[in-house]
C-alpha cells in the first residue's frame, strides 16, 4: 500500500471510482453537467431563494423585518399573538345553557316530560250525590216558596272512572203568582268532578259560544264574573216576543271541578205575574252558588 503524500487523508477503500453513477463523462473543455437532483450552490451572500440582498432568510419580499414566511403582512409573528379574553356575554350564555340543562334534568327526573304519565286531577271539592238535599235555596226563598219546591225536587248522582257527576232540578212556585197564573219557573244545578281531563281549555269557549246562538227570537249575552273559583261566566237569555221567556245561568270552574246553576222562566199569558228582573235573578244565583261551593269544599 502506498503512503499518501503529507497533508492528504488516507484513501477510502469503500469509495467507488465514480461516486455519482449518473454522472457522465463530458468532453474536455465543456461545462460539467450537474447531478439532476443536486441542490444548487450559490456564492456567499446571495440567498438561494431568490430574495433580494439584505432580506433575512424566511422573510417574504417586501414584508417588514421580523415577519415570518407564510404569514400575511401586518399580522403578529407566530406564537406572539395576544390572547383575547372571552366576552362576558358569552359566559352568561353558557350559564343559561347550564341552568337550562339542570332544569330539563329535573323535569325528566320528576316526570315533567313524560307524556305517558297520567295528569293528576286538581279537585278541591268532595263528591256529593244528593245535590237536592244539600242545596238550601235560601237565596231564592224571598221570591219563591222553596219549601214546596224542595218536596218536588228531582236529582241523581253518578260516579264513573274519570268523571263524577251530580244533578238536581226544582219547580219554583212564585209567591207573587196565583192559581190562575200559567207561568212557570225552574231552577237546576249540576256539579262535575273531572278526574281524567282538565276542563280549563274548553270552559270559557263553552259559555262564550252561547252568544253565537243569538237570532231574531233569542238573544244571548255572556259576561265574566269575578270572585267565584278560577273563572266564572254569567249567560243571559232574553226570549222576548209574546212568550216573554228568559233564562240566566252562572257557571264556575275551580281547578278540575265545574259547577253550574240555571234559572228559567216561561210566561203563561197576559195575566202572568211579572218575572223577577235580571239583576234580582243574578243576585240570587251568585248567593246560592257561593253557598253550594262552600258546602262542597267542606266535604273534601
Amino acid at each position: 500500500m502506498s503512503i499518501p503524500p503529507p497533508g492528504q487523508p488516507p484513501p477510502n477503500p469503500y469509495q467507488q471510482n465514480n461516486p455519482n453513477p449518473y454522472a457522465q463523462q463530458q468532453p474536455q473543455g465543456s461545462v460539467p453537467q450537474q447531478y439532476p437532483y443536486a441542490q444548487p450552490t450559490m456564492p456567499a451572500g446571495i440567498p438561494v431563494t431568490g430574495q433580494p440582498p439584505g432580506t433575512p432568510p424566511g422573510q417574504p419580499p417586501g414584508a417588514p423585518p421580523g415577519q415570518p414566511a407564510g404569514q400575511p403582512p401586518g399580522a403578529p409573528p407566530f406564537g406572539t399573538a395576544e390572547k383575547k379574553s372571552v366576552p362576558g356575554w358569552l359566559w352568561g350564555v353558557g350559564g343559561v345553557v347550564v341552568a337550562s340543562a339542570v332544569w330539563a334534568g329535573a323535569l325528566f327526573a320528576t316526570g315533567g316530560f313524560d307524556s305517558a304519565e297520567e295528569p293528576e286531577a286538581v279537585l278541591g271539592y268532595g263528591f256529593e250525590k244528593d245535590l237536592c238535599g244539600t242545596t238550601g235555596l235560601e237565596a231564592f226563598d224571598e221570591r219563591y216558596d222553596t219549601a214546596e219546591s224542595a218536596e218536588d225536587a228531582n236529582g241523581w248522582g253518578s260516579r264513573q272512572e274519570g268523571l263524577d257527576q251530580s244533578f238536581c232540578s226544582w219547580n219554583l212556585t212564585d209567591r207573587e203568582g196565583d192559581s190562575s197564573d200559567y207561568s212557570s219557573s225552574y231552577l237546576s244545578s249540576s256539579a262535575v268532578w273531572h278526574e281524567a281531563s282538565d276542563p280549563t281549555g274548553e270552559f270559557a269557549a263553552t259559555y262564550k259560544g252561547f252568544e253565537d246562538r243569538s237570532n231574531e227570537d233569542y238573544e244571548y249575552r255572556t259576561e265574566p264574573v269575578n270572585g267565584l273559583g278560577e273563572e266564572a261566566f254569567l249567560v243571559t237569555e232574553d226570549g222576548g216576543g209574546d212568550s216573554g221567556s228568559r233564562s240566566m245561568s252562572l257557571a264556575v270552574r275551580d281547578g278540575w271541578f265545574t259547577y253550574e246553576m240555571d234559572w228559567s222562566y216561561y210566561g203563561g199569558g197576559t195575566d202572568s205575574a211579572e218575572p223577577p228582573s235580571y239583576d234580582e235573578v243574578e243576585r240570587m244565583l251568585k248567593a246560592e252558588t257561593e253557598a253550594a261551593l262552600a258546602g262542597l269544599r267542606k266535604k273534601q
